[in-house]
Parts: C-alpha cells; sequence; structure tokens
C-alpha cells in the first residue's frame, strides 16, 4: 500500500512567495525568492526571481532544495527535490517529506545503511591526526610511516578483521555521520573512518570527531549500545559533494517508493508536460481575446443601427432646428 502524501495545499498554493534554499557547495551558499506559478498534489514549479544563477548553485535533477514560507504568522520549511531541467528562471520540483517549522540544518541528513570501518583513537593530537589524514589523502611525498587511517594489523571492533567493514544504520549527511557503536567514545575523540558509498567508484576517506554520546536501550544480556554522532574534522569537498550526491539519491528513491516503483524521472515526462501546459495557456488567452473582441464589435454595431432613445432623438430634432434657422453657421 503507497504512502498517502502530506497534506501540502495547508500551506502551498499558486502565487505564493517562498524563499529557496540552494544546497552549498564549499564554503557558498545560495537563496533566492519566487513564487509558485504551478501546484498540483506534490508538484510545485517556481519562478526565481532572476534568470541568472551564481556559478556554483547546482540545479540539476536530483538537487535537493529547502523552500522557506510564512504562513498565519509562523515560518515553515519544505524540502524539495528538482525533478526537471531548468528553464532560464522556471524550476519543477517536487516536495517531499513534512511542511515542519523552520528548523534548516547546514546539509539534509537522511537514514540509510553505510558500509563503514573505523580505527579507535589512539590519543594522537589532533594535528597529527590530520596531517597523516592529509598525506593518506592528498599523498604528501615527505609523508613517512602508513599513511593509512587503520594501520596494518588493527582490528574493528567485536573481532571483525580490517578487510570486512560491516554495513551499519547510519544517520549521514555532508557535514557528519550518526551511528550505534559498542565502545562509549569520549566528546572530542578522533576516529579515522573508512565510508563505502554505493554507486561510488572509491572509499571515503574521513575522520570524525565525536560530538554526542547517547546509551541506546538495549535486551537484557546483550552488550551496551550508545549512539554516537560524529562531526567530519577531515573531509575532502569533493568527497563531502560525493555524500551531498548520495543523500540526493537515496532521497529520489524513496519519492518513488511513494509514487510507485513504475514512476521514474524520465517517465514524468516534464517536457511535454510543459509544452502542453503552455498550449493550454495559449488557447486559453485567444479565446478570452477572441470573446472580448466579439463583445465590442456587438456593442459597436448596436450603437451605430439600434433603436435611438427619446433624449436622443429630441437632442437631434433641436439641432436640425437650429441649423436651419441659422443655415450660416
Amino acid at each position: 500500500m503507497k504512502e498517502q502524501p502530506p497534506n501540502y495545499y495547508k500551506y502551498f498554493d499558486v502565487g505564493l512567495r517562498v524563499e529557496v534554499r540552494f544546497p552549498h557547495s564549499g564554503d557558498l551558499s545560495f537563496s533566492d525568492w519566487a513564487v509558485i506559478t504551478l501546484f498540483e498534489e506534490d508538484l510545485v514549479e517556481l519562478q526565481l526571481s532572476r534568470d541568472l544563477l551564481p556559478e556554483f548553485v547546482r540545479t540539476d535533477v536530483g538537487t535537493i532544495l529547502d523552500l522557506r514560507l510564512g504562513k498565519e504568522g509562523s515560518a515553515y520549511c519544505c524540502r524539495s527535490i528538482i525533478v526537471g531541467e531548468r528553464t532560464g528562471a522556471k524550476i519543477t520540483t517536487r516536495l517531499i517529506g513534512e511542511v515542519v517549522p523552520d528548523e534548516l540544518r547546514e546539509f539534509y541528513r537522511i537514514d540509510a545503511y553505510i558500509t563503514l570501518r573505523y580505527r579507535l583513537p589512539t590519543g594522537e593530537p589532533a594535528g597529527e591526526i590530520k596531517a597523516r589524514w592529509e598525506a593518506g589523502r592528498y599523498g604528501h611525498p615527505d609523508a613517512g610511516g602508513d599513511l593509512s587511517p587503520f594501520p596494518a594489523g588493527t582490528d574493528l571492533p567485536g573481532g571483525r578483521p580490517l578487510g570486512h567493514p560491516a554495513p551499519v544504520a547510519a544517520n549521514i549527511s555532508g557535514s557528519g555521520i550518526r551511528i550505534r557503536t559498542h565502545e562509549q567514545f569520549a566528546i572530542g575523540d578522533l576516529l579515522p573512518l573508512d565510508l563505502f558509498l554505493p554507486e561510488q567508484p572509491k572509499t571515503i576517506s574521513v575522520v570524525g570527531q565525536v560530538v554526542h554520546v547517547g546509551q541506546v536501550r538495549t535486551r537484557d544480556g546483550e552488550p551496551p549500545l550508545f549512539s554516537t554522532a560524529l562531526h567530519f574534522f577531515c573531509i575532502d569537498e569533493r568527497d563531502r559533494d560525493a555524500i551531498v550526491k548520495f543523500v540526493s539519491m537515496v532521497q529520489l528513491e524513496h519519492l518513488r517508493s511513494i509514487r510507485g516503483n513504475t514512476i521514474s524521472i524520465t517517465d514524468l515526462e516534464y517536457t511535454d508536460y510543459s509544452r502542453r501546459m503552455r498550449l493550454r495557456r495559449i488557447m486559453f488567452a485567444a479565446i478570452l481575446t477572441t470573446i472580448i473582441l466579439i463583445v465590442m464589435a456587438l456593442l459597436a454595431i448596436s450603437r451605430l443601427t439600434g433603436a435611438k432613445g427619446e433624449i436622443e432623438r429630441d437632442y437631434e430634432r433641436e439641432i436640425r432646428k437650429y441649423r436651419s434657422a441659422v443655415p450660416w453657421h
């Protein structure tokens, strides 16, 4: 059974002015005002305030946007995903998720299964860990020793050997990741991680810094689990973009699952849809113009051929008397 879409009609409507926040690119962010020109169920067509956008702004299919709006004195936010090629200032999106009070994050977060492995903290200073990561990531020729974030002979927690990373349930975004661990880490600990994202051609090596730890309730007799949130302390921006792309792909799959497995971006045929909508608007304008011209013509004919009123007849009679009495005027 398909999920029922949220009640977007309570918040969105044609003509509504919204703020569009585009995803970050490095340290750059961008937002623009737009007007909703088409709204059908979860399909929203936006008319941005400008035709040209900065070069770092992404508008390709699959990009996730934040739409911010005001309603009855409150601010709300809803995510949307671009599902059609941008035409000038027009962007076609579909709303995803719930409309929530405006609590924007720096990056979009999703729950997904991620194959990863991590190394236990060694107590090394942060500067040495960062230098080691940079040497392993960028291959500094003057770096010595083992450049891998997982030195030889290191095993993963739970007895899993280093060469066998395991899939785990994670909450991930471009800024960090939350996983469940058997170890109770301290706030500020630095953990080198290797992330294996689906359909990615390479392993993403990062260093995460523990920013929150909370114990998870487990059954009696089972080892304790801890919900561990890590902020990416060291990450290459190209790897961050790969994570953001993965988040977008998961959101697209979720959108397809809601609307049915047979729905895809190509099946939506947005080009034909837009062409039909433009044709309808042109036909409506032509019909309205024809009706106005017909009404004006009928009024003109009625004015020229219609029966004259008593006042008009009296006026013309007096004018004729005046002209006959004063022929030289």
